[in-house]
C-alpha cells in the first residue's frame, strides 16, 4: 500500500474494500480521493441548508454519501449518513451540527493528502 492508503487506513477508511472496487489501482484511487475532497457537493450542501432547500440538501448529501462509501472513507461516510437520514425523514432540528460534523470529517481526510 502507498503512504496515503496507509494514512487513510489509520484514519479508519476501509482501504481493502475501496481498493477492491478500484481493482487495486492505487494511483486511480488517489486521484479520485483528491477530486472528491474538492467536490462542489460539500458547498452545495451548505448553501442548500442555508436556504432551507432541504430537497437540494438531501440530494447533495446523498451524492456525497455514495462517493464517500465507494472510496471507503468510513468516518466521512458516517458523518454524511448522519445528515442524510434526518433530511430523508424531515428532521431539521440538528442540521447545523450535522453539517459541521461533515465538514470536520472532510477536513480530517484532507489533512491526510
Amino acid at each position: 500500500m502507498s503512504e496515503l492508503t496507509d494514512r487513510l487506513s489509520a484514519y479508519g477508511a476501509d482501504m481493502t474494500g475501496a481498493l477492491e472496487r478500484f481493482v487495486g489501482d492505487e494511483a486511480l484511487y488517489e486521484q479520485c480521493f483528491g477530486m472528491f475532497l474538492e467536490d462542489p457537493g460539500f458547498t452545495q450542501l451548505g448553501e442548500a441548508l442555508e436556504k432551507k432547500d432541504y430537497t437540494g440538501a438531501f440530494n447533495a448529501a446523498h451524492t456525497l454519501k455514495g462517493v464517500a462509501g465507494n472510496l471507503g472513507l468510513t468516518p466521512l461516510y458516517d458523518a454524511v449518513c448522519a445528515i442524510v437520514e434526518p433530511l430523508r425523514h424531515q428532521d431539521y432540528s440538528r442540521l447545523s451540527a450535522q453539517y459541521q460534523a461533515v465538514l470536520d470529517a472532510r477536513a480530517a481526510a484532507e489533512r491526510l493528502k
